[in-house]
């Protein structure tokens, strides 16, 4: 599984201030350069984001308001925990715990009740993902000896290996309409993205063209991918929309941005970065480029998934 270990600083862009003096009376208004009235920042978005931290000691699963306000602990007493995600209805988060050799896969309510863990299983299971219907549960197991793509039902039944190569297969992300499940491989050396049928087992190219790439994440609505290009620092975050068109990079930087994830209305991103020296949640206006800090705490935040819009 590949994760960044780097720390590297970001370098932000200076900004200018400008300030007028008046001196004296006068019945003339003021000439020259007016100083702009300050606007309100943006209202944060409605709902949560669902983090691992280990502000309190080992790694646990945290939700957070969207603009890094009210952080909740959700779990206790579990091995440490990692890469959180939210069922479609955004009531439910999965996520595993465990170590990097033998981890489970478990449930909790947003809320933090009714922990329920689904698999039992002498070997890892990472990067649970649902099915839009609620139903299943796609995840990256080395169950077989390799790292692979296996789906089971929501309560842990019915486990079936999807994907079979020698290479790693993991990072699945299911489709808004259920149709495939996209992976990252390095079964060819590189990291690519590839799909496959979540009923027959069918592979394909996760877009019309071939995509080096790692962690994808659909919109809401199915019509643009985010993902991890792998850069000299660590990855970068790209944007294609799901016909093939329009690649472009949206965050690049000297540090190591991952794991993007969509707010419900896909005008953001959230993700996390070693851009301070230490691992923070950051979320990105995608149309202006504006970043904002969510977590300062001086462990690690990461791993950050936006909630689907409740219903």
């Amino acid at each position: 599984m590949l994760e960044s270990v780097g720390r590297v600083r970001w370098r932000w862009p200076a900004v200018a201030a400008i300030g007028v003096l008046l001196l004296g009376c006068t019945t003339s208004p003021p000439t020259g350069p007016v100083e702009p009235t300050p606007q309100p920042p943006a209202p944060p978005a409605p709902g949560l984001i669902a983090f691992v931290s280990n502000r309190d000691g080992s790694d646990a699963l945290f939700v957070m308001n969207t603009d890094g306000g009210d952080v909740r602990r959700l779990t206790q007493d579990l091995p440490p925990v990692s890469h959180p995600s939210w069922s479609a209805d955004g009531q439910r988060i999965a996520f595993n715990a465990g170590s990097p050799t033998t981890s489970d896969i478990y449930l909790v309510n947003h809320d933090g009740s009714d922990l329920t863990r689904v698999t039992r299983n002498a070997h890892a299971n990472f990067y649970p993902t649902w099915s839009p219907d609620g139903s299943r549960l796609a995840f990256s197991s080395n169950r077989d000896g390799d790292w692979d793509i296996y789906v089971m039902n929501a309560d842990g039944s019915r486990v079936r290996q999807l994907v079979d190569s020698a290479g790693l297969d993991d990072k699945p992300q299911w489709s808004p309409d259920g149709s495939r499940i996209g992976f990252a491989t390095t079964r060819h050396g590189s990291p690519e993205l590839l799909a496959v049928d979540p009923d027959t087992g069918a592979e394909s190219t996760l877009l019309p063209q071939a995509v080096d790439g790692l962690n994808p994440a659909w919109s809401s609505d199915g019509s643009r991918l985010a993902f991890n290009v792998v850069t000299s620092t660590g990855f970068d975050i790209e944007v294609i929309a799901s016909s093939g068109d329009d690649r472009r990079s949206v965050l690049a930087t000297d540090a190591s941005e991952e794991r993007p994830r969509w707010s419900p209305d896909g005008t953001r991103l959230t993700y996390y970065s070693d851009a301070r020296g230490s691992w923070d949640v950051y979320t990105l206006l995608i149309a202006t480029g504006d970043i904002r800090l969510l977590t300062d705490s001086p462990g690690f935040d990461g791993q950050p998934a936006w909630q689907p819009t409740p219903r």
